[in-house]
């Protein structure tokens, strides 16, 4: 169906952090949703307050209010930390759908010294449970690299989620692929994320974010 971008952020800085900052498309307000980390502002764009010597803390998690709790489209240009294999650079930035603190799905990249590849992961926190194990990747080869910027793009409706890197699709799956029981998750929040995945991210930056609504004559006048 036909999409509508409802909220978009440019993340004009400097600033220290990104929680407080309106989106400079749609006037939505950023929040800390989970973490004890930090996303900044800075003139490139939003950045994961990280390096090499000092990784992001954890899974990070900042979000804007969202509308329509049935399905959200979000797009985020990544540029991992670094230049090259062996710097001890880890991308783990990514993109966060929230119900409440119970109830997440998050994607990010998974990009590492330790391995001669990159990978698309998918996390399921549910009912304030997650099991890492259940976590659902997919193997990008090196469609993602340190210090190149790429496009990562996640389609979901409270179950199904596509996700795309630089318009090619990686990955399709339901959450209840995974947990046959789960209805589906309501998205009251979306944002971004710099997760925990065996290491921490040491400074992504995130450019150009855009979040996309359905269009309502999708609905056929049912709601």
């Amino acid at each position: 169906g036909e999409t509508a971008v409802v909220a978009a952020d440019t993340f004009p800085g400097p600033a220290e952090t990104l929680a407080g900052h309106q989106t400079t498309t749609g006037a939505k307000t950023w929040a800390k949703s989970f973490g004890l980390g930090r996303i900044y502002l800075q003139a490139e764009g939003a950045k994961v307050k990280a390096s090499a010597a000092s990784p992001n803390p954890g899974r990070t998690l900042y979000t804007i209010p969202w509308d329509d709790p049935t399905f959200a489209e979000l797009e985020v240009e990544i540029t991992p930390p670094g230049t090259k294999r062996g710097e001890w650079e880890f991308g783990r930035g990514g993109l966060v759908f929230w119900q409440d603190d119970d109830n997440q799905l998050i994607v990010n990249t998974w990009l590492d010294d330790f391995y001669d590849g990159t990978s698309i992961s998918s996390f399921f926190h549910l009912r304030g449970f997650e099991e890492i194990y259940d976590a659902v990747w997919t193997n990008v080869g090196r469609r993602v690299q340190w210090g190149v910027p790429y496009r990562l793009r996640v389609a979901f409706d409270g179950n199904h989620y596509i996700i795309y890197v630089n318009d090619e699709p990686v990955l399709v799956r339901s959450i209840t692929d995974v947990y046959p029981q789960f209805d589906r998750l309501a998205i009251r929040r979306v944002g971004l994320a710099a997760n925990w995945e065996w290491g921490n991210d040491t400074g992504s930056l995130f450019k150009q974010f855009v979040a996309r609504q359905r269009t309502r004559n999708d609905d056929h006048g049912t709601k």
